[in-house]
């Protein structure tokens, strides 16, 4: 029998699959998911909004690596790694055990009540968000994207950040990182802002826009990546969500 190859664009998915499951395991092993949890502390959570074109992953791993100690790790949660962490169900078993049992009946309330317009794939969302409510409830994580400072507005143990700049900025960071032409980094850029918009907005009609939603408003073409995790820290210190060193 002859076995046909599997084509290069399925290899690719493949691996980027394992990689992805590797990731989650990474990270869940690192927050003490699937160990008996013997501390009651509330850890602190992140969740980093930004416009696209502003660097988001290389803070986001930053603000892990300098928070993190040798007993208690910090952990990075991207859309991606929520979207598939979502649908395996064993892995968000250990997840919803490992959460401190007096602190379970709130994580659907507030999903329930942001919810209450229902488009036609809620389910696919619902999924979502409760995985992404659970990382956070866990705390020692930083989370990037998917609405996650509305999804967790209810949460006191959180620090919300936004990220933006100016249109040129991201134009050019765009450009640089993509080696494309401004004009079509620029088309990019919009295209991507309204398609995260419209996104959130369709599950939770709220804007993630509005500046409401978060602690800090930071200004990427200004400040730094290094520059921003060291705000950030500061932040978390001066809210008293994490012990001065």
């Amino acid at each position: 029998a002859i076995t046909a190859k599997p084509s290069h664009a399925m290899t690719i998915y493949t691996n980027l699959l394992q990689k992805i499951d590797q990731d989650i395991g990474a990270q869940l092993k690192a927050m003490g998911v699937g160990k008996k949890r013997g501390e009651k502390t509330q850890f602190p959570c992140i969740t980093i909004s930004r416009e696209f074109g502003c660097e988001g992953i290389s803070i986001s791993k930053k603000l892990a690596l300098k928070l993190s100690s040798k007993e208690y790790p910090w952990a990075v949660f991207h859309r991606d790694l929520i979207t598939e962490l979502s649908g395996q169900e064993d892995l968000k078993t250990d997840l919803m055990e490992w959460v401190d049992p007096e602190k379970r009946s709130i994580l659907g309330q507030y999903i329930e009540n942001l919810l209450a317009h229902t488009p036609t794939n809620i389910q696919l969302y619902r999924k979502r968000a409760e995985t992404l409510r659970l990382l956070a409830m866990g705390g020692r994580t930083v989370i990037l994207g998917s609405g996650a400072a509305i999804l967790t507005s209810d949460f006191s143990h959180m620090l919300h950040i936004r990220l933006f700049a100016s249109l040129d900025y991201k134009v050019d960071h765009i450009s640089s990182v993509l080696g494309i032409r401004s004009s079509e980094a620029k088309k990019m850029i919009l295209e991507k802002e309204k398609r995260r918009e419209d996104f959130i907005y369709e599950f939770t009609h709220k804007s993630v826009r509005d500046y409401h939603h978060y602690h800090l408003l930071i200004d990427k073409g200004i400040f730094s990546t290094d520059q921003v995790v060291e705000i950030t820290t500061q932040a978390l210190l001066l809210r008293g969500l994490v012990p001065a060193r």
